[in-house]
């Protein structure tokens, strides 16, 4: 008796601790005025990403259209334990990403405080004045002279899988599965930009550079949940010490990192890459950047580089292929300013304003991340950040915000018929017309991504390479619509990309 009464009570105690969490979570929007989506006691409204039911595009898209709260500018949900803001309002955006920036310099993301400095210092997840430190001292790899230099070995890279694939398609049709087909070339065209190696990734798939970037984000259950949890509970992930890439990933880094900034320093040469600069930071201050912290620089460039790349244009093909008639007008503006120019040139490159189009247009549906995230620290010292006059409440120091971009730049609000590819909308013509703070596929404001120029560029010249001799077709495996995966918290598709390429 006395030991079902002891259960009996545990029962009790935790249904009460349940029934207080739901209560005191409710009551804390409601008292502020501002909507609020539940979820479950301790996980919130992460529930289904958590368990991988939802992918966290998914998630952010459902929280975003709620059918009560879709017009509100802001709406409240607990992610774990903690109060979090959803921001929807695009002079709100505008304001945290650009106009206060001070106020919102951080984003939440942490790892293990103690022997994870390639997954803290990296200048996505860094912090405070050492990120703005990083910032500065890396942003000479991306201005315009640089970029101009890096081009030329860019296009070294296109004339290989330009001979890849007149080495494997013939008169027949090759089917490829297209994110992996793109990764190759991602992969060497940041290895040889960024660090000076020739990574061989489209000549050998099984190449290290290729294989171990494509490791990074291969999420297997346990990697997925280490890796959400640095996101969304990230004092949970400093308590387990949970890295933010594996430590298979950091060890490969480390080493390969290294290695070439050694060989760089032996040999006295001066390539003016990612590697240059990293030795430069060492030179000036060796204490501030010793060690994790120039590999982590290196790193982020590698793999998220790799993964935003590789992803844009594998769904622009994707994309091409299901719009015959998109992929037509691409073909025919490359053959014409092949006949103008005679080579593919970086002052010029612009000019193809369909094709950048095409490239927004696939960004804008397929955002790498599907949200951004900041901290509320406002630089005043004071205790919060009010919204006035877009909302009555203010957010409190500390409490993570969420701009969940992949909704925003599929809201009819700002693109009519948002699901359908039309590049048009970004056409030099109709440009001036998007709110610029409804496409934040690279970002804005002072936290940009730093290698957005590099990146299109990269875009630009796979699909040139491919669409100037090749015809992009589906086959009976490509899929008919896309469905996110659910694993990863990248914007991936659930489904392989599979597509033919056809000599033309």
């Amino acid at each position: 008796m006395f030991v079902l009464e002891v259960i009996l009570g545990l029962i009790l105690c935790i249904g009460a601790l349940l029934w207080w969490w739901q209560r005191s979570a409710r009551l804390y929007w409601e008292k502020n005025g501002v909507s609020y989506i539940d979820g479950p006691p301790f996980i919130g409204a992460l529930k289904d990403s958590m368990m991988f039911k939802k992918s966290f595009g998914e998630l952010f898209l459902d929280i975003y259209n709620h059918e009560k709260f879709k017009d509100d500018p802001v709406t409240g949900v607990y992610f774990f334990h903690k109060p979090s803001l959803v921001i929807r309002h695009p002079e709100l955006i505008k304001n945290i990403l650009v106009k206060d920036f001070p106020n919102f310099i951080d984003r939440g993301v942490n790892s293990d405080p103690h022997d994870d400095g390639i997954g803290r210092d990296n200048l996505f997840s860094v912090k405070g004045q050492r990120w703005k430190t990083i910032r500065t001292k890396l942003s000479p790899v991306f201005t315009t002279g640089k970029l101009k230099n890096l081009f030329l070995l860019m296009m070294d890279v296109s004339k290989t899988l330009e001979r890849k694939l007149q080495t494997e398609i013939g008169d027949i049709p090759k089917e490829y599965e297209m994110k992996e087909f793109a990764s190759y070339f991602s992969t060497d065209t940041i290895s040889i930009c960024a660090f000076g190696v020739q990574a061989n990734s489209l000549l050998n798939p099984n190449a290290e550079f290729h294989k171990n970037a494509k490791i990074a984000f291969d999420f297997k259950l346990k990697r997925a949940f280490q890796f959400c949890t640095c996101f969304f509970f990230p004092e949970l992930a400093m308590f387990l010490r949970f890295a933010f890439f594996s430590r298979e990933t950091n060890e490969f880094l480390r080493s390969s990192i290294n290695y070439v900034m050694d060989e760089r320093v032996k040999s006295g040469e001066k390539r003016n890459d990612l590697i240059d600069v990293l030795i430069a930071m060492k030179e000036e201050d060796s204490e501030l950047f010793k060690g994790d912290t120039l590999v982590a620089q290196a790193a982020v460039f590698l793999l998220a580089g790799h993964e935003t790349s590789s992803s844009a244009t594998a769904f622009a093909l994707y994309e091409l292929a299901r719009h015959p008639e998109v992929q037509e007008k691409v073909r025919k503006e490359i053959e014409d300013y092949i006949k103008k120019y005679g080579s593919i040139q970086y002052e010029t490159i612009n000019e193809m304003d369909y094709l950048n189009s095409v490239v927004q247009e696939t960004l804008r549906l397929y955002p790498s991340l599907p949200f951004l995230d900041r901290i509320c620290a406002p630089a005043d010292g004071s205790d919060s950040y009010s919204l006035e006059p877009y909302h009555s409440f203010s957010i409190p120091r500390g409490m993570p915000v969420y701009i969940p971009h992949v909704s925003i730049q599929r809201d009819p609000k700002f693109y009519p018929n948002p699901l359908q590819f039309i590049p048009e909308r970004f056409s030099s013509e109709n440009r001036d017309s998007i709110n610029q703070y409804a496409f934040l596929s690279f970002g804005i404001g002072p936290r940009n991504c730093i290698g957005s120029r590099f990146g299109y560029l990269q875009v630009k010249l796979a699909l040139i390479t491919i669409l100037r001799y090749y015809r992009v077709e589906a086959t009976e495996r490509t899929p008919k619509s896309i469905e996110f995966a659910k694993k990863s918290l990248f914007v991936h598709s659930k489904e392989p990309l599979y597509m033919n390429l056809t000599r033309i």
